[in-house]
């Protein structure tokens, strides 16, 4: 499996049989090999996780299809205004909360699961070729400590609600395909805005979820605070990527 890192949350993984690219509105993308299959994945509207641009794809990559969250509307009468074709419409997947999309890429199944965000959209869990890749679009522990204590309390408490929905779905996942409950490779927020509780949402996330790598996103250029996560959290330290810059490119 290759793992590219875009830029921000952009990722692009190479399966054996199929492509997956999630939350790409910026950054260069490796060429590609068009006999392969590939599914393009929003998780939410914000514009530094979804834009247009990515229905572009199908012009150069035939295999083309597009998982999107709910959130991202695509009634008939903006087709036009994002680029849309009909041909383009055809290939979309929308994507509620808490909702399981069964279809295969490349001859090979693949399950997708979604989970809610803390923010806007969906986290999405994927299951194929006996792998579980978690991306979190924007779910994550936004501890904002000027939106207040109430603000603060609600967020703990809905982020803690969708870690554990996320391990119910990677446990049924694990039982479907016969496989450990254990994601193998997860994509999660590490956002320096949040200054001290920066590491709140990883860290949580990997205390209850066995997970064997995570690549830190949503880190705005800042990849010396990966660095600062590894060494305030030595336990974690292996499973967490240091990625260096744009572009960065992994081999697990």
């Amino acid at each position: 499996m290759k793992i590219t890192f875009i830029a921000h949350s952009g990722f692009l993984i190479e399966w054996e049989h199929f492509y997956t690219l999630f939350d790409w509105w910026k950054g260069d993308l490796p060429p590609l090999d068009k006999t392969k299959p590939l599914l393009v994945f929003a998780s939410h509207s914000h514009e530094d996780h979804f834009d247009k641009h990515i229905f572009t794809l199908l012009e150069q990559y035939p295999l083309t299809r597009f998982i999107l969250s709910h959130d991202i509307r695509l009634a008939t009468r903006r087709w036009e205004k994002l680029g849309m074709t009909p041909e383009i419409f055809s290939r979309v997947t929308s994507m509620r909360i808490d909702s399981i999309y069964a279809t295969e890429a490349g001859g090979v199944p693949l399950t997708v699961r979604t989970v809610q965000s803390t923010d806007v959209g969906v986290a999405f869990l994927l299951s194929a070729e006996g792998r579980l890749v978690y991306h979190a679009g924007d779910l994550n522990w936004w501890h904002w400590e000027d939106e207040g204590k109430l603000y603060c309390s609600n967020m703990a408490a809905n982020y803690r609600r969708s870690i554990e929905k996320l391990a119910a779905a990677v446990r049924d996942e694990a039982a479907d395909c016969g496989c450990a409950p254990v994601i193998d490779v997860a994509m999660a927020p590490l956002d320096p805005r949040l200054e001290d509780a920066y590491d709140k949402g990883i860290a949580y996330l990997l205390e209850q979820i066995p997970v064997k790598t995570v690549f830190p996103m949503h880190i705005w250029g800042k990849f010396d605070w990966i660095d600062r996560y590894r060494a305030a959290h030595p336990e974690d330290a292996e499973r967490v990527v240091p990625i260096r810059g744009d572009g960065a490119v992994f081999e697990l």
